[in-house]
């Protein structure tokens, strides 16, 4: 399965107002201040003529294509119809001469148009020109809309506006520039994100292929150096949580998306590490905290796990056997607790030192830029395919195991064989629990929840990341 188009625009801006209150001034400057930072910018702009009164329609209406001198008439009042306007057709045919230039280029930073009203809510004036616009994939679309027609827009368009800012709004041209500067640190996220998922579906699935030890503290060491990584440059570095949750997604992709302890792993690495960079901030100790985190989650998740799956017969068959050794033996073991905590500091202080590292480094090293920058191929997604992959680990040895050990050494101990069926229905009944929550998966989808959900930015985050598309360049 290919991945899913991002939704274009990438980043959907509305500039609302009534006639008259700034939103053409407000596109105009902001286009300059893009053109000025090196961006690709196109569009259009609607310069009013003499207005009737305030918060009222122009009696004349002109065109101007961003990089063109002139300006051609577009619309002019008549009160015989309604809305009270009648536009040009010989300025609509070099419009849509423009539209179809666009799409034979390379898709702008910015895209402006103005401006869009009550003729745009019914499909007409501009409206007809939005499917060539949008097929020219501009990243970001900043568009002034008619106050009380927001909804009506919308429904055109295709989709909500991810922001809206009203043009009297004193703040709006600094809101402006922040979506703008926001949209390209997303952007970054998602290439980091994606380049993680990159080293996932890789080196990850290689290492849990080959069986290779302690796979899981180098991964979830690696995970960190990517978030430490990502965070160089963030005005606000606890975003950085959304580059697991984009690398887990990914996973869920690949051929070995369907194992469940990989992806919580990636997910709760994440979490940690960001409430860490969030309450800290950003320096050193928390990132080498934040490494420390996901190393002590790497060494304690298949305990958890285990215990969820068993619960205290876990701990049963394990005093159980430190009783037999050291009957028939003489040997001496340490607590179950005690043992643990101990491999959680160890892997704590191995990803903490990685993370620290990478803190020192700021990049990725060429070897390792070179995986990210690998693209993986996309595993097919349908859901026939999750839930046969996912049943397929219900059908591994490795996952039956513990299982196995502990029921043998409860017999061994004198545990009757109705408990030792009572904790094989508790671990098959968890395992299904799990294997369905996990199946919920569709990351495909995320991003369109995302938007919805108002949360614009990882959304772009995780679309950029699917579709690993470069952010706007000069």
């Amino acid at each position: 399965m290919s991945a899913p188009a991002a939704p274009k625009p990438d980043l959907l801006l509305a500039v609302t107002g009534a006639p008259g209150e700034g939103k053409t001034g407000l596109l105009a400057a902001l286009a300059a201040e893009q053109q000025a930072a090196g961006r690709r910018v196109e569009g259009l702009l609607a310069l009013a003529g003499e207005r009737a009164g305030p918060r009222e329609g122009a009696r004349h209406y002109f065109l101007r294509i961003l990089g063109h001198p002139d300006e051609w008439p577009w619309a002019e009042r008549d009160e015989s119809v309604t809305p009270p306007y009648i536009f040009e057709a010989g300025t609509k045919r070099r419009l849509q001469l423009w539209t179809e230039d666009l799409a034979g280029q390379t898709p702008a930073a910015l895209l402006v148009l103005d401006e869009f009203g009550k003729f745009e809510a019914r499909g007409e004036g501009l409206m007809p020109l939005w499917p060539k616009l949008v097929a020219a994939a501009p990243h970001i679309v900043a568009m002034s809309v008619r106050e009380g027609c927001e909804e009506a827009i919308e429904e055109k368009l295709g989709r909500r506006f991810d922001v809206r800012i009203a043009a009297c709004d004193p703040q709006a041209m600094e809101k402006l520039r922040q979506a703008c500067a926001d949209y390209g640190e997303w952007t970054s996220l998602g290439l980091i994100g994606g380049g993680a998922g990159g080293l996932e579906m890789t080196v990850g699935s290689l290492l849990h292929a080959t069986q290779v030890p302690a796979r899981g503290l180098m991964m979830c060491s690696l995970q960190g150096a990517m978030m430490t990584f990502a965070g160089f440059g963030l005005v606000q570095p606890g975003r950085v949580v959304w580059v697991p949750f984009i690398s887990a997604g990914l996973k869920a992709l690949s051929p070995a998306g369907s194992r469940i302890r990989p992806m919580i792993a990636i997910v709760m690495q994440g979490l940690l590490y960001g409430v860490a960079v969030q309450t800290l901030g950003w320096n050193v100790f928390a990132v080498a905290l934040g490494g420390a985190l996901i190393g002590a989650w790497s060494a304690l998740q298949g305990f958890f796990l285990q215990y969820l799956l068993m619960g205290q017969d876990l701990f049963r068959a394990y005093d159980a056997a430190v009783l037999w050794l050291a009957d028939k033996w003489g040997l001496a073991a340490p607590s179950l607790p005690a043992l643990v905590g101990a491999w959680a500091a160890f892997c704590g202080l191995f990803a903490g030192s990685v993370a620290f590292a990478a803190w020192r480094l700021r990049a990725p090293p060429a070897i390792l830029q070179k995986v990210i920058d690998r693209e993986p191929k996309p595993a097919d997604g349908r859901a026939g395919a999750r839930w046969v992959g996912r049943l397929r680990e219900l059908a591994h040895w490795q996952f039956w195991l513990p299982l196995l050990l502990v029921s043998a050494i409860l017999l061994a101990a004198g545990r009757p064989w109705e408990s030792i069926f009572w904790l094989m229905l508790r671990f098959v009944v968890v395992a299904v629990v799990l294997l369905a929550l996990v199946s919920l998966v569709r990351p495909a989808r995320w991003a369109d929840r995302l938007r919805r959900l108002g949360w614009w930015g990882p959304a772009v985050a995780f679309s950029g990341a699917m579709q690993r598309r470069p952010p706007p360049s000069g």
